[in-house]
């Protein structure tokens, strides 16, 4: 493990020494964007960086049905609700509906998944739940709980199958790592979600991950479901996120836009100096590659770099071994990353 003395972006540094950084999960790196900086600390002299108060209070900062909205028109949803944490929001969106009949892909986020159950796939998961609802009456809208996207096998989970059900239908989707990231906007999944009359989207997601936004949200294409999820203690009772963070997401849309061609460029950019090694995992959408298990923390430490390397949801896994790029990296730290992976010179 290692104790890192700043906040990390390209470099990270250690007792003094500077490594190059390829692990956690700030992807468009706007906490080191001094435009994404300012509209933050705007953001404090118009509202505070706190606004302790219930959301149902009889006062109320506008900031917050202005972010709603944002992300609402984002996602192509009918209504957001926005939570403090992104962890919380999945777990209310998954509490939602507890006398329906629920499916969970055992490979879900704990957020959205809390149930202990062997790994099974998401493909072979939807094969499996696609056959159960054909097969099966309910007497109420069977749920579909899953993630969108898998950050440790560096994959995009295929919904096309929810084109083969006609019957009614709700899927909650955790979108943490793919908000801000799919679709040519960021939209995330809801781009590539087949839209059918039959199915409702609950869709859940920490807004941290590509936005550098401390909180969450949950998107509706139901508004029903959005007004009901506003009528839970969970919602009511809460403090909401840093009115001063919701300023700045609204402001820096723009910024988010330009970071995120910067993080796409230096996808295809590695992936090119990857090309004729073998055995590393990478969805070309996803800043995540996967790399085989000998080339560890350790083999990187040596050569003043730190992927990200730990066993996930729980400590007593394997390790995963992965390199996170971000959108500050350079062309240089790109190649010396491919140099060390394949042990050659990477030219071109």
């Amino acid at each position: 493990m290692f104790q890192l003395s700043n906040t990390p972006g390209r470099t990270a540094t250690i007792d003094t020494k500077e490594f190059l950084f390829f692990s956690g999960y700030a992807y468009l790196g706007v906490q080191h964007v001094d435009e994404f900086v300012s509209l933050f600390q705007q953001g404090i002299s118009k509202y505070g960086w706190l606004f302790p108060s219930s959301r149902i209070s009889n006062t109320q900062l506008d900031v917050f049905a202005a972010m709603e909205a944002t992300l609402t028109a984002l996602t192509h949803t009918s209504d957001s609700i926005c939570f403090a944490s992104g962890f919380g929001a999945g777990t209310i969106a998954s509490s939602l509906f507890r006398n329906h009949a629920i499916a969970v892909c055992p490979e879900a986020h704990p957020a959205i998944n809390k149930l202990q159950q062997p790994s099974l796939g998401f493909d072979k998961w939807a094969e499996k739940t696609l056959h159960a609802i054909h097969e099966t009456s309910f007497d109420k809208t069977p749920v579909l709980i899953t993630d969108a996207v898998n950050p440790l096998t560096s994959e995009v989970n295929d919904f096309d199958f929810l084109q083969y059900i006609e019957s009614p239908l709700i899927v909650i989707v955790d979108d943490s790592h793919g908000i801000g990231l799919l679709g040519n906007k960021g939209q995330g999944i809801s781009s590539l979600l087949p839209r059918k009359e039959n199915i409702e989207y609950i869709i859940t997601y920490s807004l941290s991950k590509a936005f550098s936004i401390n909180g969450g949200a949950i998107s509706c294409t139901n508004k029903a479901t959005a007004d009901a999820i506003r009528t839970l203690p969970d919602f009511t009772a809460s403090t909401s996120l840093s009115p001063a963070l919701a300023y700045t997401f609204i402001k820096g849309q723009s910024i988010y836009a330009a970071q995120r061609a910067k993080l796409m460029h230096n996808i295809s950019l590695l992936k090119t100096f990857l090309s004729a090694h073998d055995g590393i995992i990478n969805d070309e959408r996803l800043p995540v590659f996967v790399l085989p298990e000998v080339l560890d923390e350790t083999f990187f430490a040596k050569h003043q770099t730190i992927i990200s390397s730990f066993a996930y949801p729980t400590t007593q896994g394997k390790k995963i071994n992965r390199a996170v790029l971000n959108a500050l990296h350079t062309e240089d730290d790109l190649r010396m990353l491919a140099q060390i992976i394949t042990g050659r010179t990477i030219t071109g």
